[in-house]
């Protein structure tokens, strides 16, 4: 049996500080492989290209470009790489803009160590990860003061409980934390995510997060 290849992993950040602090927390790890570093968003295009890494640790700020325009040329040529936008601000536009642009995940810069790898993980593994803070500032914005769903025919189609669990999922909570929220089983969670999926023809939570918040679900 072949051994798995680790996670190649590049870091964009204009903080070298910062790079230093990543690299320390992950070259902890066995299973992820550091490819490359660059300190700007037209530099990371030219690194992804080059080291082809699985996943991309992205700064917004950045000068000559910032991560959100890197994040939409890397999309643009068809990069399979996974992205994780990496922010200290907690700016709605920044959230939205570096969503559209093709984030697979969102984290603050001071999120846990631990937390911060087991994202890189699950990212490259096909999921999506909002960081909590961040899933507010799209929550709040997009949920009457009730903090009710907005009507649309689309939610139409969703269930009750369905409806329960994309709330949920809007505000970052993992299948574990939803099973706890609604004392479901975590088998009925994943039935449900499915569900929730296919009515609103998506693939991951972030799509189903953002669908919702477009079309006024949430």
């Amino acid at each position: 049996m072949s051994e798995k290849k680790p996670i190649k992993v590049l870091i964009v950040d204009d903080s070298k500080l910062t790079i230093v602090g990543l690299k320390t927390t992950l070259k902890q790890f066995d299973d992820i492989e550091i490819v490359g570093e660059a300190n700007d968003g037209q530099i990371a295009i030219e690194a992804t290209q080059k080291f082809k890494p699985d996943v991309i640790l992205m700064d917004i700020g950045m000068p000559i470009m910032d991560g959100i325009k890197a994040t939409k040329e890397i999309k643009k040529a068809g990069s399979s790489s996974k992205i994780i936008m990496l922010t200290s601000h907690e700016t709605e536009q920044d959230v939205l803009d570096a969503l559209s642009a093709g984030a697979n995940s969102y984290c603050m810069k001071d999120v846990d160590p631990e937390i911060l790898v087991a994202v890189v993980k699950s990212t490259y593994d096909g999921a999506s990860w909002l960081d909590p803070r961040i899933a507010k500032i799209v929550l709040d914005k997009f949920v009457d003061r009730f903090g009710k769903f907005l009507k649309s025919d689309t939610m139409s189609d969703l269930t009750e409980r369905e409806v329960d669990v994309l709330n949920l999922i809007a505000k970052g909570c993992s299948n574990q934390e939803i099973s706890n929220n609604l004392f479901i089983s975590l088998n009925t969670v994943k039935t449900h995510i499915k569900n929730i999926f296919q009515k609103l023809e998506v693939e991951d939570r972030t799509q189903a997060a953002m669908k919702a918040v477009k079309e006024e679900l949430i």
